[in-house]
């Protein structure tokens, strides 16, 4: 892992940011062979109005940078739900991904005592999740739009 990469929590100016990264990473390894009515919504969703008023609401948007660059963001709802979770395609492999993760476990059991943690995954990201720890939590989904989906979980000891 590069030994300059540092975490914090999003701010309002930060959701350009956060948009850019997310929407790059979802069209490279998410998008491919999704149906085009899934994309429209999920890159709606990641546009920076969407992530501004996310986090005017309260959601937590945990971000990793290198130097300025932002790098990874692992977004949570209700400190139980993970929403959003990427890690630019450069910088993936390095350990980043489990950094933040382990930030946002930290700030979730603090804030809430949060035990348990949902997500519903793209198919391409579930061994993602194995090795942060999740398990399967039922059937693959599909959205209204099409979009494939794997619900998962993690319970803390």
């Amino acid at each position: 892992m590069p030994a300059d990469v540092h975490y914090r929590l999003a701010r309002l100016e930060d959701a350009r940011a956060v948009g850019e990264l997310a929407r790059r990473v979802t069209r490279r390894w998410i998008l491919p062979g999704q149906p085009a009515a899934a994309a429209v919504k999920i890159l709606a969703s990641m546009s920076a109005k969407a992530i501004r008023t996310m986090i005017a609401e309260g959601r937590r948007f945990h971000l990793a940078l290198i130097g300025d660059r932002l790098v990874g963001v692992a977004a949570m709802r209700d400190d139980s739900h993970l929403f959003q979770f990427f890690v630019s395609t450069r910088h993936q492999g390095r350990g980043i991904a489990g950094r933040l993760w382990q930030r946002v476990v930290r700030d979730a059991v603090r804030r809430a005592g949060t035990r348990r943690f949902t997500l519903n995954s793209s198919l391409v990201a579930v061994p993602v999740y194995l090795r942060l720890g999740f398990v399967l939590n039922g059937p693959m989904s599909k959205t209204a739009e099409g979009l494939v989906t794997m619900p998962m979980r993690l319970d803390l000891r």
